[in-house]
């Protein structure tokens, strides 16, 4: 969906002095390519972020240099985008990372692209592309062209009948992540050294699901984990002083970091010291949390709600001592607030609000539910899905510049934040926005031939011009997980469906992906393991249905429900929680059905065993894990 409020965007260069905007920039939109085509030139695109370091010292000299502007406006049409603000566009287009200068045919097919270049090499490169472009067109349409149809091909192979899912999938997942770790300072790869907060979500959750028989996998896995939380927090990509991680480190070791802070990186970390915690009772792993909430509470936190999505890297600021910061300019904060990312923190305060309690100090909640409303009255349209992002102007008004809908990215984390605060508190207008969001998922971006979930819808590929649809591998994973959690909420089994198609359309390619894996891998777990379901049957405005409601959401997820009869062995690491009010929810949800009581009592459920009515808080933590 369109908004009829949106506006492009407008371009946004490093805050240091610089002639970047002396080049011809124009909007990615079909009057640029229309001139592109018209001028028979070939279009330069330029993919940055607010937030990158190299991206500024790219506006700084190789596109500050003047025969970089002479060449770039005389031989090409010149497009920036911001990566930040258009996922579909960097999707297609980013070459590694950024900055990115992709050069292309007026049909928006890449004809070379790379990542920071100095001057002498940038106009090198844009000449040779100029002047290959001139006297080589037509080889390098038919080139294309071929290239395309034997993508279709693949395409269409990757769509027939596969095999269904197995406990080998995480294994080889595993296997893969186990191959890349680094045993002495934690982490994965060598370097740069990047977080990987999904691998480590993986292998702390992978440590507790039952094990196969003779494996000694999950030790490991926990282990890894606990080396990589650990080497982390004692590195430089922690910032001692404002709290918060960094980007990644140059370093093998944790050292020598960029000096960006993302919301999205510091949401994933937050989970990953969360969980640590629950898994291990390690107190640093809470401390660390709690510096992650209160620099995303303070520094990155909107007046109005919502959070926004960056601050800007400065290696002087940051080397400053706790001191000389005070008194320095902080680094600028992008006050933009994106969907997905807000949809991915929100999950995380909640899941802090569950795992600490009394503990922290933070406000997780109520900054959560606070963000989900900024989101449904800014961002939200029934039956229209969510927007990607929101610009708040002075005085707190909301700008023009609100971003496109029908993104896929921005559809799944709200899912995943709304289901998270339904289980949390309970309401009702969390699951039924959930359920709308999904909904508009299958129909506008669903692909009901070959499974799985397209980044865009068709109205957004026909405003952009995009040539196709993609299925984002980290987003359709995450929709699986979204669509598991929903079925067993809802205990409707289309939902689970979906999410198998979804994960069949990745059987062929999985292994491809390497660490990028994980999520799947973690999808698939859950797909494949009948979850601990909780329910609670009492009026949801009385004491007692509270006190067993919060008993039910604070148990870790490292317990395990003890031996009481067959079937109710499991791990709580995959847990799902529902409160049902007689007054206003049917009292069955797929095959299980609860008679109504007089107070408020609990049900424990695996597969088709579930415990007797317990009516007690106590009760219910002796049966979940024998204490």
């Amino acid at each position: 969906m369109v908004y009829p409020e949106f506006v492009p965007q407008t371009f946004r260069f490093s805050p240091r002095p610089n002639n970047a905007h002396l080049i011809h920039w124009r909007e990615w939109n079909e009057e640029a390519f229309q001139q592109a085509q018209k001028g028979d030139k070939p279009v330069y695109l330029s993919l940055s972020a607010v937030w990158c370091h190299w991206c500024h010292v790219f506006d700084e000299t190789t596109l500050s240099d003047p025969q970089v502007i002479e060449t770039l406006n005389r031989d090409f049409i010149c497009i920036r985008v911001d990566a930040d603000k258009n996922p579909h566009i960097q999707g297609r287009y980013l070459a590694g990372g950024w900055p990115t200068s992709a050069f292309l045919t007026p049909r928006r097919d890449i004809i070379v692209a790379g990542t920071y270049m100095y001057p002498e090499d940038f106009r090198s490169l844009a000449n040779r592309v100029s002047e290959h472009y001139r006297h080589n067109k037509d080889e390098l349409y038919a080139r294309m062209a071929r290239y395309k149809i034997e993508r279709g091909i693949e395409r269409e192979r990757r769509c027939l009948p596969k095999e269904g899912l197995t406990e080998e999938i995480p294994k080889k997942v595993f296997n893969s992540i186990k191959k890349s770790f680094d045993p002495i300072h934690g982490g994965f790869g060598t370097e740069p050294k990047f977080p990987q907060p999904e691998v480590i979500e993986f292998l702390i959750k992978e440590s507790l699901f039952n094990p196969p028989a003779g494996e000694t996998n999950v030790l490991d896995g926990l282990e890894m984990a606990q080396k990589s939380l650990d080497g982390m927090m004692r590195g430089e990509l922690w910032d001692a002083v404002e709290k918060g991680f960094f980007r990644y480190c140059t370093k093998a070791n944790w050292t020598v970091p960029h000096y960006e802070k993302m919301l999205e990186g510091n949401a994933g970390l937050l989970k990953d010291y969360l969980l640590g915690y629950q898994a291990t009772g390690n107190e640093s792993y809470r401390v660390i949390a709690e510096g992650i909430l209160h620099y995303t509470g303070t520094r990155l936190y909107a007046p109005d709600g919502g959070f926004y999505g960056s601050q800007d890297a400065d290696e002087e600021y940051y080397r400053l001592d706790a001191q000389e910061r005070g008194k320095a300019i902080p680094p600028v904060v992008d006050e933009c607030i994106y969907t997905n990312w807000n949809g991915q923190i929100i999950s995380q305060y909640l899941l802090a609000h569950q795992s600490l309690g009394h503990k922290s100090a933070s406000g997780g909640l109520e900054k959560a539910t606070r963000t989900l409303n900024f989101l449904k009255e800014r961002a939200y349209k029934k039956g229209h899905g969510m927007r990607h992002y929101t610009v708040i102007g002075e005085g707190g008004s909301t700008t023009p510049d609100r971003g496109l809908g029908g993104l896929l990215t921005d559809q799944v984390y709200t899912v995943e934040a709304l289901l998270t605060a339904y289980q949390t508190t309970a309401k009702r207008e969390y699951l039924q926005w959930a359920t709308d969001l999904i909904d508009y998922t299958i129909t506008a971006l669903g692909d009901s031939t070959g499974g799985g979930f397209f980044d865009v819808s068709e109205e957004v590929t026909s405003i952009e011009g995009l040539s196709s649809r993609e299925k984002p591998f980290l987003e359709n994973s995450a929709a699986a997980r979204a669509l598991i959690r929903l079925s067993y909420l809802t205990g409707q089994e289309r939902y689970k469906k979906e999410a198998l198609n979804a994960l069949r359309t990745f059987l062929d390619t999985y292994e491809d992906y390497s660490l990028q894996a994980a999520t799947f891998a973690l999808a698939v777990r859950e797909y494949l393991t009948y979850p601990v379901r909780i329910f609670i049957v009492g009026r949801e405005s009385d004491a007692d249905t509270l006190a067993l409601h919060q008993e039910a959401l604070k148990t870790p997820s490292s317990a395990r429900v003890s031996p009481h009869g067959k079937g109710l062995e499991a791990s709580l690491a995959w847990k799902i929680v529902r409160v049902l009010d007689p007054a206003t929810d049917p009292l069955k949800i797929g095959q299980l059905t609860f008679p109504q009581q007089e107070s408020a009592v609990a049900y424990v459920c695996k597969e088709g065993a579930c415990s007797p009515p317990l009516a007690h808080p106590a009760d219910l933590r002796k049966f979940l894990i024998g204490k």
